[in-house]
């Protein structure tokens, strides 16, 4: 986790009601328990964002791990939208989630190029395999994952947060005819992929 600077100051003690706004003003002032506050209430969030994208838990803590450093290093940048940082979180996690797949498709491609005299079975990548995931969810997370960065922060934002394109585009810098027709995009995408699985589902959204 990022640490701000230490100050000669005294800091004064954060409550865990304070509004995203108000933690995120103190953050800005090095208020390192504000910044605390800010992870443990949203980190779970991120690392299920990350997770649903990189399907490793380790990548997904080091896409979490790197958007929380975004949000200390950019924190007099961050957009606050309806009182709320998560739009933000889920933009940077995001990115930061998908340069995790670009290392581990580098990663598998030199591992293709390697010799490998014997094909001896994997026993985690077994145990993977056999793992109980609804074909539903495997199709909805392969969607958001070959999506560019900008078009899955739209999917997680609109589809999953259900906020409007307009909340949308303030979140992430983009204008709200911009969102509307990547979302537009992104739902065709999804009809086509889950009309197999659940017609009405794909048909609701529209």
């Amino acid at each position: 986790m990022p640490t701000p600077p230490e100050s000669d100051d005294a800091v004064a003690p954060t409550a865990s009601g304070d509004s995203d706004e108000t933690l995120l003003d103190r953050v800005r002032e090095n208020d390192e328990g504000a910044l605390r506050t800010l992870i443990r209430r949203h980190e779970k969030k991120m690392y299920a964002v990350a997770l649903s994208m990189t399907r490793n838990p380790f990548d997904a803590e080091d896409a979490v791990g790197a958007a929380l450093l975004e949000l200390w290093r950019k924190r007099d940048a961050v957009r606050v939208v309806d009182g709320s940082v998560v739009p933000w979180l889920i933009k940077v996690t995001t990115f930061a989630a998908k340069n995790q797949l670009r290392g581990q498709r580098r990663y598998a491609h030199l591992l293709a190029r390697l010799p490998r005299p014997n094909d001896v079975a994997d026993h985690a990548e077994e145990v993977a395999r056999n793992v109980d995931r609804s074909t539903l969810t495997h199709d909805l997370e392969a969607v958001i994952r070959s999506a560019s960065a900008t078009d899955a922060s739209v999917i997680l934002l609109c589809l999953v947060e259900e906020m409007t394109p307009s909340a949308a585009a303030e979140a992430l810098g983009l204008s709200p005819s911009t969102v509307s027709t990547r979302l537009s995009r992104a739902k065709k995408r999804l009809r086509a992929a889950l009309a197999h699985h659940d017609p009405q589902l794909a048909e609701d959204l529209g």
